[in-house]
């Protein structure tokens, strides 16, 4: 759960810088007698093994960075130069940066306060290198490198809380307490009340007599502790170890193991809320969202309140969260510490499921003028301060509310019991009308049997009715058959009728004519007799050769037995002209 409430995290815009340099870093603390700021020179390529070789160092490499599948399916697609590269960079980080190396140097740095200013700075901005350098490292290496830092041997979470302990005490940061309205250390307070004196001695000058050389020197020493403070107030903006030692602490923390230590740590958790003093917003950004991913794990909401506490006693508050509402409402020139901030406040109110404790930690915070001032800022143009702000206000809970609710419950539950008497009425009469649908629906099913087979006995009358209409109709159709036949016969004997009539007629013509002679036997019937007619045919004779002949052709007369006439018969045909 650590790697997923921490991974989100951002990282800063100075990681890309610190990312490239990572191994020129890491081959310079190798050697602890080189400065830092000396980078040794890449040392040459090696030549490429074979190909067998290097896919199982490559392998290798991959199952020794930890990484998400989809990132090893991305990097197992690389070339074999690249991939080369990729095994020459990590064996050669590996061998010149063991975790023994930056603990030394930061041992070192805590473990030597003495000196001026000058050397403060040099050893602020030192270890400001190496922290950056360490980060790179616990970011970029290898499982089994963190997991190294961290072992009981090497100790690597107990040396950084216990250089963020000292680097937060500091001068630089007991100039911060003050102006932040905290009180000055004991080796101050000697300055402090001299300069206290002189001062009196100053106003009452005309009670003690004091000279105008002895004001000069008043005025000369306050002028002179003023610019110290400012000067040490101007190099606490300006360090930033702190925020660096900060980052180191959130890439343990992205490892589950390394969440786990820093959990269970008895100072580390109270050291980072102790960091909310620095004046860099972005190191206070970073420090809330590490101490909100500590908050949403189980049982980091007891240790969030407890540093918070720690904080309390330490900061000379006079409420818990005071300061925090402080810089809330005083750095609004920040957004992304704002962000930070609302959020944090989200989860520390809103993630408890105590109601009364929830009520509780709001009132803090209402106490404190969250509330106004969260009016003020709602039309804010910064949308994720905006979706933070609305989250609050609606996870708010209304006491007020919520009492008169208590108030009103003991109506409430008359009304429930005249509802629940009701009920019972219903039910009843519920049960009353059930029971005469029941009886109903058997009468009904009854009727409807009784119907269906009416229903059937219908169909079947009418199914014979249908056979006797088609017995009928098939009927009535021979019948009109039968009239058809009959009007075709009367037809037929119509025509009969008429043809002899027109016979009559041809007779008389031809009788007209002489063509035949009509009359009847002896037995009554009809006689018709064809008068014979002369055909005069003219034949011409051969004529001989030796005599001519002037002979003509003359007509020679047949005649021709006229045809038999069959009695009751038709006449022959007439001959012709």
């Amino acid at each position: 759960m650590g790697n997923v409430a921490v991974g989100g995290l951002e990282h800063e815009p100075t990681e890309g810088r610190e990312a490239r340099n990572s191994v020129g870093a890491a081959s310079t603390m190798s050697d602890p007698t080189l400065t830092l700021q000396k980078k040794q020179p890449a040392p040459p390529k090696l030549p490429m093994p074979p190909e067998e070789e290097l896919e199982e160092r490559f392998k290798a490499v991959l199952n020794t960075m930890n990484l998400p599948p989809d990132k090893l399916t991305l990097l197992s697609q690389y070339d074999n130069d690249k991939k080369w590269e990729l095994v020459c960079d990590q064996e050669r980080f590996q061998v010149k940066s063991p975790p023994s190396t930056y603990l030394s140097k930061i041992k070192s740095f805590y473990q030597d306060q003495g000196g001026v200013s000058r050397r403060l700075k040099k050893r602020i901005q030192d270890a400001t290198q190496v922290l950056k350098a360490l980060e790179i490292s616990l970011r970029t290496n290898h499982i089994g490198w963190a997991q190294e830092f961290l072992d009981e041997q090497n100790k690597g979470l107990d040396v950084l809380v216990e250089y963020l302990s000292h680097a937060q005490s500091d001068s630089s940061f007991d100039v911060e307490s003050v102006e932040n309205g905290g009180t000055l250390p004991e080796r101050q307070k000697p300055a402090e009340r001299s300069m206290e004196d002189l001062t009196k001695s100053s106003s009452s000058g005309h009670t003690h007599g004091v000279t105008r050389a002895a004001r000069a020197l008043t005025v000369r020493i306050g002028a002179t502790l003023s610019h110290r403070m400012h000067k040490k107030s101007h190099l606490s903006y300006q360090r930033d170890d702190i925020h660096v030692c900060i980052m180191c602490l959130r890439a343990i923390m992205n490892y589950q193991s390394g969440f786990n230590l820093v959990m269970n740590h008895p100072r580390c958790v109270n050291e980072i809320t102790l960091s909310l003093n620095s004046r860099n917003p972005r190191t206070k950004a970073l420090v809330l969202e590490l101490l909100a991913a500590v908050c949403l794990v189980r049982g980091g909401h007891d240790i969030i309140l407890s540093a918070f506490d720690n904080f309390k006693e330490v900061s000379k508050e006079r409420n818990r969260f005071e300061k925090l509402m402080e810089y809330f409402i005083n750095d609004d020139n920040n957004i992304d510490f704002m962000v930070a901030c609302m959020q944090f406040i989200n989860i520390v109110v809103h993630s408890v499921e105590n109601m009364n404790f929830r009520v509780h930690l709001q009132y803090e915070f209402t106490h404190l003028g969250l509330d106004k001032y969260l009016e003020s800022v709602k039309q804010t143009e910064s949308e994720k301060l905006q979706v933070q702000i609305q989250a609050y206000l609606d996870n708010v809970l209304d006491v007020g509310a919520l009492l008169e609710d208590a108030e009103n419950r003991g109506g409430v539950l008359e009304h429930v019991e005249d509802l629940q008497n009701v009920n019972v009425q219903l039910s009843a009469q519920l049960q009353e009308i059930e029971q005469q649908t029941t009886e109903r629906t058997a009468e009904l099913e009854t009727q409807l049997m009784q119907a269906t087979k009416e229903t059937e006995l219908l169909k079947e009358s009418l199914r014979e009715s249908c056979s006797q209409v088609s017995v009928l109709q098939q009927r009535e159709r021979e019948r009109e058959l039968d009239r058809e036949r009959e009007k075709d016969r009367e037809c037929r004997r119509t025509s009969i009728s008429q043809s002899p009539s027109e016979l009559d007629q041809k007779i008389q013509e031809l009788q007209d004519k002489g063509l035949i002679r009509v009359g009847r036997n002896a037995s009554g019937a009809l006689d018709i007799q064809v008068v014979p007619v002369k055909v005069i045919e003219y034949v011409q004779s051969p004529t001989p050769s030796t005599q001519p002949s002037t002979d003509t052709s003359s007509p020679t007369l047949h005649s021709s037995p006229p045809p038999a006439s069959a009695p009751g018969g038709p006449p022959p045909p007439p001959p012709p002209p």
